[in-house]
Parts: structure tokens; sequence; C-alpha cells
């Protein structure tokens, strides 16, 4: 093993166990560091800047896969070797300009039949947990995985509040404003008998704890029963909780604390998507069609 290996087994570890990053983190941070370090014996600020230049130009990336590649190996010689990242990034400017990409949301009208459908279909405990989780992650902007990490003693009963553990280990609470959806996770959960808060909430038909690639393939499921021409995903289903709130006039500030955003310009993206709602409605009415100019 060479020593950059060492020190990119050593940095993930740290990652694992101080900054309990998540395994999918970890597993970008391991791809990133790896083709970063590849066929290096020894790092210097030559072989580095040579290294993160040839990143930067290799085509088979997108604009934002370089840019988390260079902030992968910024974060690892700045935890390893600060010497070697001051003397490497100075002065070197590399700029990557990310085309602004507006999240993909379910319409409303495709929303009323995933509901519905998955209503229909609740003949068993798999349907039925299919259907609640559909709901959940449309009201609260929940990630799939969060969702599926859920344990009987996040969720207070009462007040609908669930803690979520997000992303960086960063817990905030999401709240279930809908006392119909908040009464369908009460009687799921007696249904699963909790005799522990450290059961999971959601499972799968073998009684394991859910995992995010099986709901992904139940919900496609059914978005192809609601006979949807568009690929619904969970991550979907996030973006639109967060657009159909700002359309209803909740603060951009309150979104961003209930979908766990670190920075505020990141919720502020689906400001973009309200304006082309916005727009959208605005040329359907047409109010000055009748009128003579």
């Amino acid at each position: 093993m060479t020593k950059i290996q060492s020190l990119i087994d050593n940095y993930l570890e740290l990652c694992r166990c101080e900054r309990r990053l998540s395994p999918h983190t970890l597993r970008a941070y391991a791809v990133d560091l790896r083709q970063f370090a590849r066929g290096m014996n020894a790092i210097s600020a030559s072989k580095i800047q040579e290294r993160i230049a040839e990143i930067a130009r290799d085509r088979k990336f997108g604009p934002r896969t370089v840019r988390r590649k260079l902030a992968s190996v910024r974060a690892f010689l700045r935890a390893t070797r600060p010497d070697l990242a001051l003397s490497a990034f100075r002065g070197r400017q590399i700029s990557v300009r990310i085309p602004l990409s507006l999240p993909r949301t379910v319409a409303r009208r495709d929303l009323r039949k995933l509901f519905d459908v998955s209503s229909k279909s609740r003949l068993n405990s798999e349907d039925a947990t299919t259907a609640i989780c559909i709901r959940l992650m449309t009201a609260t902007g929940l990630r799939v995985s969060e969702l599926c990490s859920l344990k009987a003693g996040h969720i207070n009963l009462e007040t609908g509040e669930i803690r979520v553990a997000g992303k960086g280990s960063r817990e905030r609470v999401a709240i279930i404003p809908n006392e119909r959806l908040r009464y369908q996770v009460v009687e799921h959960l007696r249904g699963r008998r909790a005799d522990s808060d450290n059961v999971p909430l959601f499972v799968n038909s073998r009684g394991q704890q859910l995992t995010p690639q099986c709901l992904r393939l139940r919900l496609h499921a059914v978005a192809r029963r609601a006979s949807l021409a568009s690929k619904i995903t969970p991550h979907m289903l996030r973006h639109t909780a967060a657009t159909l709130l700002l359309e209803e006039g909740v603060d951009t500030r309150f979104v961003q604390r209930l979908l766990g955003h670190a920075s505020i310009a990141t919720t502020q993206i689906y400001t973009h998507v309200s304006d082309v709602a916005l727009r959208t409605a605005l040329e359907r009415a047409n109010v000055m069609q009748s009128f003579v100019f």
C-alpha cells in the first residue's frame, strides 16, 4: 500500500467515525479520492495540480461531478496534508460552471393519481406501507434514506413531530401537519406492534427494515399502475413537497429547516420552480385576450 492510499484509508475512517458521514457520502469520497490517487506513489504540489487539472478536463464527468471531485480532494488534503493543500490550490481558480437545472417535481394531477392508486391497492401490509411512505415524503419532504431509517421512537404520535437524522448527522424535526395522515401513521405503528422505540417504522415483506431501493421500486410500480408518463422517484416527491409549500406562501427559511438544507441557497432554487408555475398559470389564464389594444 502506498503512502497516499494509506492516508486516504485513514481519512475515510475519520469521516466514518468522527464526522459520522453517511455510507453514501463515504462511497463517493472513496471513489473520488482513489481516482485522484491512481498511479500516484508520492504526492507533491505539482503532482496534485497536474491531477486536478486532468479531472477538470475529463469529458466523462459533468460539471457537478467535477466540482464534487475537486471538493473531495481539497477536503482530504486539508485534513491530511494542509501544507500541500495550501500550495497546490493557491492561485489556482478552476472555474466549473454548473448550468441551472430546475428540480423535477410531480404535477398536482399526477400526485392525485399516485394517492388514489396507492389507496385503492392497500390490500396487504406492503401496499399500505407504500401508500403511507408516498404521502409522508410528499407532506414532509423527507429524503428516502431518512424515511427508511425511521424508528418507532422517532415519532411523537401526539404532536406529529418526527426526529430526523439528516446529512452530516444534523438532526432536525419534521412535522406531519395533516391529521388524517397522522392517524394513518399511528395505526400503522400499532399494526407493527412496536414494543421498542428501536423497531424500524417501515419494513419489507420479510419483516426487515425497508431499504431506499425497495421503496423506489414500489413507487415505480405505483406510478405504472397510475399510467403516469414520467418516471417518478422519491426525490421528486421531496422536490414536490418544497415547491408546494412555497406556492402556498410558506417562508423559504421554514422550508429550509423542514428539508434540512445547510444553506438557504439550496432551498431558493425551488422559488424558480414556483416562478415557472406562476408563468404557466398566467399564460393559461391570459386575462387580456378579450381586450383590443
